[in-house]
């Protein structure tokens, strides 16, 4: 059995790799070519949650056990955190335990990857509101999927910005011009694709009509129904909602409320598999196009099984025998 650090999952996994594996994982999710239980959610205190995710895809079962803690937002413990398990499914053997916390990261910022350099390639500039872990590596797949010069950064307090930025700088080793704001608007307006990634349960972005021309807005924190990141002014000139997974219509208020509230129609809802299977294509007008991630078990299974693989290939990981 073997055991992947967060170092061995980087060792293993580019950015640009995590996309183009997400990607294939996209079709797999198109042609129904897979097993996925519902995942379950278990409320701990408050807004803290256990979540179990299980998928059976190709010749691996993968089993995702995340907790995710908003209450640490006020400690220096990490708000998302947990583990990946991976079995044969031919014999049930186990294979692997993989860092969670680093391998959903990457995921969910190559999901947004997937659809940044589907809709949005040649942006120039990237706004992020949220800077976690999560917005970390959604700078990092926006810089891997698109023509990125420029990123503006939304954070109420000027030394956690200052410590992302020089964090970000280390990891992506890039000179990308980063510019701190502290007017939501202004990094609305300056910015082609809008990234947030809180677990607000209130809308983060600005009510205010006509500012999301020409946008793509890439909403990535909101998972649960009480959850709402995308303000209602931003679906009034939607042609189409695309988001990730079917699943998001019952677990998601940034998909439920606005669908309940009659902003948007069961018909405009498109899923970006369908896209990248080529049935569909994007609308090329003035109108805002917004994504929605609430991510699924298939893609853990399938990224895991990929960085599984590739470590055992390159001789990565810590063996041992239960």
């Amino acid at each position: 059995m073997l055991l992947l650090s967060e170092k061995d999952i980087k060792k293993s996994l580019s950015m640009e790799e995590a996309i183009n594996v997400i990607e294939e994982a996209f079709l797999k999710y198109a042609n129904n070519d897979f097993v996925m239980p519902a995942r379950t959610f278990s409320k701990v205190k408050d807004e803290d949650t256990l979540l179990i995710m299980p998928c059976f895809v190709d010749d691996c079962i993968g089993l995702k056990v995340v907790t995710s803690y908003p209450s640490n937002n006020t400690t220096n413990n990490p708000v998302t955190q947990g583990l990946v398990l991976l079995n044969n499914r031919e014999t049930g053997d186990p294979l692997a335990i993989i860092n969670g916390s680093v391998l959903t990261a990457i995921k969910t910022a190559a999901v947004s990857g997937v659809a940044m350099r589907f809709f949005m390639k040649e942006a120039e500039t990237v706004g992020l509101i949220g800077t976690g872990l999560q917005g970390m590596y959604q700078l990092l797949a926006a810089v891997s999927s698109t023509s990125v010069k420029t990123i503006y950064i939304f954070n109420r307090s000027s030394e956690k910005t200052e410590k992302f930025i020089q964090e970000f700088r280390t990891i992506s080793k890039s000179d990308i011009e980063i510019i701190p704001v502290l007017d939501k608007t202004e990094l609305v307006r300056n910015s082609q694709i809008i990234i947030t990634t809180t677990t607000s349960v209130s809308p983060v972005l600005p009510e205010i009509s006509g500012l999301y021309e020409n946008k793509l807005i890439v909403g990535v924190g909101s998972y649960k129904s009480n959850m709402r990141e995308l303000p209602q002014t931003l679906f009034e000139d939607l042609d189409y909602y695309y988001i990730d997974s079917e699943q998001g219509k019952k677990e998601c208020g940034d998909i439920i409320d606005p669908l309940k509230r009659g902003w948007v129609k069961e018909n405009q809802i498109v899923l970006l598999s369908d896209l990248l299977k080529g049935g569909l294509k994007a609308p090329q007008n003035t109108n805002p196009i917004v994504f929605k991630t609430v991510s699924m078990a298939l893609f853990d299974a399938y990224i895991g099984n990929y960085v599984f693989k590739k470590a055992k290939e390159l001789g990565i990981g810590q063996e041992f025998k239960l």
